[in-house]
């Protein structure tokens, strides 16, 4: 919907409180061409629903009593056909000018195209959906027999070198224009989480540095006869977490993007108008879905290579591999047996051709110490970057053989309780070195959030394990640590809802920011939008709405320890030492 609401679609809610006059004017388009070929009123009732957290985003019901009943019989020459779609506006009427404002409601095709005809009263009942329709196999989108192969990169088929890696931006588009025929689209990046200025800083240095890589297909993509179109798409989509895909509802532009964070976004409706509309409210907070730890499984590592010949020595793992070649190859995974503990940014050397530095995926950084441990198989990928116009080869830990990483919420406190292993060692629990023992899991990370109501300190201990489907794609421990942190965000702030019913407010859409104080509250709080449902004929939305939660490293990078430590209050912050008041703001690992 538009960016700004203007102070004119206010007034024009508010002046219908008394006798609401709506019209809803459907455009009937030809499904080639987009060319209109009718128009439909006489809209008797009809509803529409907005979901964010579904693929196909809009659905709309409606019964229509039409002046012209010859045009809506269910016939190859009617405005109902298969070859039609049809474009949405609802009409608030302006008694000042006796004119109907419309407001668009997207772009739709038929999904019940028998109807419900209804002789005595005239009526034919229609529902209709996105055209997300038109990509998974409903209406369109359903692919013959071929198998469909997007291979991750191009090789020098006599050397084996790579030549070209394939970007999944340019495999989204290819996807869309070759085998859905879409061509108005809006595709943004897809890739690593540290090339994302949302995430980094230095994103553009990190591309610069991972040109080759930050933003192409990890692995093979091959899909049989029989799938969708939009099956395809979200496989792509679902490489790196945290974005959506879904037609706008002006254009219909097919957009692929990450989820908004909202965090510098304007206000785009405030409290003092939701109150004035307000109807009716209902608070929830879903206990049955709450969870503060999160461990994700990845992918099951298949390395190139493999060897138990390693030596460690002056902080440099030597490996000795057959059949690797005389230099080393962009793109490689190499597994090898850890012969002792490493130091701090320890290095790496195979067949002696030379020593290069083992990085965190993550963050770029040397891997601390302790980080590989006695006796364990990980593995590692070989990368070449472009730094400071100079090739520069590096080893990337990938991890044990199967990706693996916990988040835990915790409020920055452990406790004085003790718990003991089968081994017969005490731990004190919530301890970083409890999570890793009791959960098996080397590479655990503490998000510390002091006045959450959901951390383990305050409610246990509550798994959600994350394992199978679009987590297969994860590729190495520290991706999967990013990917628990965001799932972890997501379950113990988006159960945080509440569900507002107000007059018809025909320009609302998902991933906005509202402000709104509760009934039972003194201070107004941000939400976002989550969900909308419009009820014509009861001139009624109803808005779901999930408490906005800024990341606290958001927090830290834009408005500094000032505001972090103003979120807290006095008594919180009185349980702190000074110590852990720093690990509170900094957010570092326990």
């Amino acid at each position: 919907m538009a960016a700004i609401i203007t102070q004119e679609d206010l007034i024009l809610v508010l002046s219908q409180s008394a006798s609401p006059k709506l019209d809803l004017k459907i455009e009937v388009l030809d499904n080639i061409s987009q060319k209109i070929i009718g128009t439909i009123h006489g809209v008797v009732n009809g509803s529409m629903s907005i979901n964010a957290e579904s693929d196909v985003r809009r659905t709309v019901n409606f019964v229509v009593q039409p002046t012209l009943t010859e045009h809506l019989k269910l016939t190859e020459t009617s405005l109902l056909w298969l070859n039609k779609d049809i474009r949405i506006f609802v009409g608030l009427f302006n008694r000042r000018t006796r004119q109907y404002k419309y407001y668009p409601l997207g772009c739709y095709v038929y999904t019940d195209t028998s109807g419900t005809y209804d002789a005595a009263t005239n009526q034919l009942t229609i529902n209709c959906s996105d055209f997300m329709k038109k990509l998974d196999g409903t209406k369109n989108g359903q692919l013959g027999a071929l198998i469909i192969k997007y291979p991750a990169y191009e090789e020098n088929p006599d050397t084996g070198e790579v030549i070209h890696y394939n970007i999944i931006r340019n495999a989204v588009i290819e996807t869309l224009e070759q085998l859905a025929g879409i061509t108005n689209h809006r595709i943004d990046d897809i890739g690593e989480f540290y090339a994302m200025p949302e995430y980094n800083d230095d994103w553009k240095k990190y591309r610069e540095e991972n040109a080759d890589t930050w933003n192409t297909i990890p692995f093979d993509q091959e899909f049989s006869a029989g799938c969708s179109v939009l099956s395809i798409l979200t496989a792509f989509r679902d490489l790196y977490p945290n974005y959506e895909m879904f037609f706008d509802m002006e254009t219909n532009t097919f957009v692929c993007q990450m989820v908004p964070s909202c965090y510098e976004d304007d206000i785009y409706i405030d409290n003092n108008f939701l109150q004035r509309v307000l109807i009716s409210e209902n608070t929830t907070v879903d206990m049955t879905t709450i969870r503060n730890i999160c461990e994700v499984w990845g992918q099951v590592i298949e390395t190139d290579f493999y060897s138990e010949n390693c030596s460690y020595s002056g902080n440099v793992y030597s490996v000795k591999i057959d059949g690797y070649d005389d230099k080393y190859y962009n793109g490689d995974t190499i597994a090898f047996k850890i012969p002792a503990a490493n130091q701090k940014e320890a290095k790496l050397n195979i067949n002696g051709l030379g020593v290069i530095g083992i990085y965190d995926e993550s963050n770029e950084e040397p891997i601390s110490a302790n980080r590989l441990n006695a006796n364990n198989i990980y593995a590692f990928k070989i990368k070449k970057k472009r730094i400071d116009k100079q090739d520069v080869i590096k080893a990337y830990l990938l991890g044990q053989w199967q990706v693996h990483a916990i988040n835990v919420l915790s409020n920055g406190r452990k406790s004085n309780e003790k718990m003991i292993s089968s081994d017969g060692v005490e731990y004190e629990r919530y301890s970083l070195e409890y999570f890793k023992k009791f959960y098996n899991c080397e590479n655990v990370k503490m998000t510390i959030v002091a006045n959450s109501p959901f951390t383990v300190q305050k409610i246990g201990e509550i798994l959600d394990v994350k394992i199978g489907g679009e987590y297969e794609n994860i590729t190495s421990d520290d991706l999967a640590l990013d990917r628990a942190k965001w799932d972890n965000w997501k379950n113990c702030r988006l159960t945080d809802n509440i569900t507002i019913t107000t007059a018809l407010l025909p320009f609302l859409d998902v991933n906005k920011k509202i402000s709104y104080k509760r009934s039972d509250s003194d201070i107004e709080h941000q939400y976002i939008i989550s969900s909308i449902s419009h009820d014509f004929s009861g001139f009624t939305s109803t808005i779901t709405m999930y408490r906005f939660y800024p990341m606290y490293e958001t927090l830290l990078k834009e408005a500094g320890t000032h505001k972090v430590l103003n979120d807290y209050s006095h008594g919180v912050l009185g349980k702190y030492t000074h110590e852990e008041l720093t690990t509170v703001v900094s957010e570092e690992e326990l």
